[in-house]
């Protein structure tokens, strides 16, 4: 005997039935707002692409050094190290135009270079052109600079090194170089510069460079201008004693930078970690000033929320402007990363990418980027 279908046994409910309408709607809203909700907390912590008209510079002390050569270039093509996916995310995130890239291992072949440049096309942004000038650091000098009674090693080079090209400088972008516009002082001895402090016996003054990395200048052609650039790592004036050699190497780095920017045609922009804050941490710190208040320069200030939470007490500069999270109290977060464009060119947005720490925040290292828009006026 058949049983009787009993209506109320099963509820079936039309899709088209108001109630499914409503569920289907409250979804699609919990969706949405999910989604705007992301969107707002990646403008917040990533800025908007360059608009159209300006042309975005980024400088970025990546730490992307090695232990031995060849090292560097081996984990860019495995694509497994964390530290690297993290740099190549933060920099196709900010989408520059031009970037300088310091501590990062040069090779003859610059075999990592362009690893590097298609590891970051993979990532959705494209530099096309490169400049990796042949770095000082661990350059053999034949002589015993650090006075250990031997010759040889990291302390002996040209720039503390364990290797030839560890922590080199890499010069990226999206337009190309102009090679008779490109100039390496890389080579300058820190004897012969103007009004020098170097106070080296002879038998180093002869051979010791003033470059700690590297100082290369060179231009762009952008929108039918060229736009001439200026990029060094000075030397860290720590790691020395009561004779203050690598601080007064950084300050005739920084001093004959300046020299250099007396002479550049404009439009121009400075990209360089100076190692030196204008007011906190050791160093010739009025030497840093000095640079800020030349007459050719400007200083748009880039600046941080995450900088501004993680101020030290103790410093006198402005937290905001810090670009590195270094330990507390010593040396704290100084501002040792710069981008200065000539007072001709246009200033818009400009960043260092250090979110609050309520926010992500994808470092590959303690050092932060700094960004900048211009634009010709």
């Amino acid at each position: 005997m058949s049983q009787a279908f009993d209506p109320n046994a099963i509820l079936f409910i039309h899709q088209a039935h108001p109630s499914m309408r409503r569920r289907r709607y409250l979804r699609r809203l919990r969706a949405w707002m999910r989604a705007l909700a992301l969107l707002i907390v990646l403008c917040l912590v990533y800025p908007a692409p360059a608009i159209s008209g300006t042309l975005r510079l980024a400088s970025y002390t990546a730490a992307l050094e090695r232990k031995a050569p060849g090292l560097l270039y081996r984990d860019i093509q495995y694509g497994k190290s964390s530290q690297i996916r993290a740099a190549l995310r933060l920099i196709a995130s900010i989408q520059p135009d031009i970037l300088a890239l310091q501590r990062f291992d040069w090779d003859a072949e610059l075999r990592a270079a362009r690893a590097f440049q298609s590891a970051l096309k993979a990532q959705g942004w494209e530099m096309q052109h490169l400049l990796a000038p042949r770095p000082n650091t661990g350059v053999a000098t034949g002589i015993d600079i650090d006075g250990d009674g031997q010759i040889g090693g990291p302390g002996d080079a040209q720039s503390y090194g364990a290797f030839a090209g560890q922590r080199g400088l890499l010069l990226l972008s999206r337009l190309p170089f102009s090679p008779k516009n490109s100039k390496d002082h890389s080579q300058i001895r820190w004897a012969n510069v103007p009004k020098t402090r170097s106070t080296d016996p002879p038998e180093i003054a002869k051979v010791q460079r003033l470059a700690y990395v590297a100082m290369l200048q060179t231009s762009v052609t952008w929108d039918r201008q060229s736009i001439y650039l200026l990029t060094f790592h000075a030397s860290p004036p720590v790691f020395d004693g009561p004779e203050d050699r690598n601080g007064r190497r950084n300050a005739d780095e920084i001093a004959y930078a300046s020299g250099l920017i007396d002479q550049l045609p404009t439009p121009f922009v400075l990209l360089a970690n100076t190692n030196l804050d204008p007011f906190d941490g050791e160093g010739h710190n009025a030497v840093m000033r000095q640079l800020l208040a030349h007459p050719k320069l400007q200083d748009p200030q880039p600046a941080s929320m995450g900088g501004q939470a993680s101020a030290n007490a103790q410093h006198r500069g402005p937290a905001r402007l810090d670009t590195v999270d270094w330990p507390d109290p010593r040396p704290g977060n100084p501002r040792v990363n710069y981008i200065l464009p000539s007072r001709d060119l246009v200033v818009h947005d400009g960043g260092v990418h250090w979110p609050a720490k309520a926010r992500p925040a994808p470092h590959a290292n303690s050092h932060r980027l700094v960004w900048q828009d211009v634009s010709l006026p």
